[in-house]
């Protein structure tokens, strides 16, 4: 049977490669920056991101997966001149693996879970100097669960669910080379630790 989310997340996954496409092109035409704020941010059109997912405070209770992001800038210096900032979007992909669920009973035995998440969010950076920056994603956030075992003593099977959640994440942004960032994010439900490429 074909999953109902599959056109969903096709969707989302061709959107976000039109969008990097576009952003990277943009990127190319851009002239180096310059003056003292070249030290302070980069000139980037694309950022992509791969990391290690924790889940904790979902429904399913903790789970450990992987997942990727990609966001461009749209709008830089905003919204305070005072600062070096900028505003971005971007579209990510998470799948965790859950293995302590209970549907109903909590006599009942775990439940397998596998969730895919697809969040879609603004990035507002505040960059405090040559390596590190702050950002926040006010996010709206799509989950898939599927059941790899049935659902309680009965035996009977769960079924795929699906929702959509309102959302954020804080994060920390160091930069270990010129491209190069460790990127940190603690959010609701999941937190994520990866390397990401400006």
């Amino acid at each position: 049977m074909r999953s109902p989310a599959r056109p969903v997340i096709a969707s989302l996954v061709v959107g976000a490669a039109v969008l990097v496409t576009t952003a990277h092109g943009r990127a190319a035409e851009q002239p180096p920056p310059e003056g003292p704020k070249a030290a302070w941010h980069p000139r980037y059109g694309v950022e992509l991101e791969a990391h290690g997912t924790i889940a904790a405070f979902d429904r399913y209770f903790v789970g450990l997966g992987a997942g990727a992001r990609a966001s461009i800038p749209v709008w830089k210096e905003t919204p305070f001149k005072g600062f070096d900032n900028d505003l971005g979007v971007g579209i990510g992909f998470d799948t965790v693996r859950y293995g302590a669920y209970k549907p109903s009973d909590p006599y009942d035995p775990t439940v397998t879970t596998i969730a895919y998440y697809v969040p879609l969010y603004a990035q507002w950076n505040v960059w405090l100097g040559a390596r590190a920056s702050l950002f926040v994603e006010p996010t709206v956030l799509y989950r898939y669960a599927s059941y790899l075992d049935p659902c309680g003593i009965s035996a009977k099977p769960c079924g795929p669910t699906t929702r959509f959640l309102p959302t954020g994440s804080l994060g920390l942004r160091f930069r270990v080379a010129d491209t190069i960032s460790g990127t940190l994010r603690v959010g609701w439900p999941m937190a994520t630790l990866g390397a990401s490429w400006l």
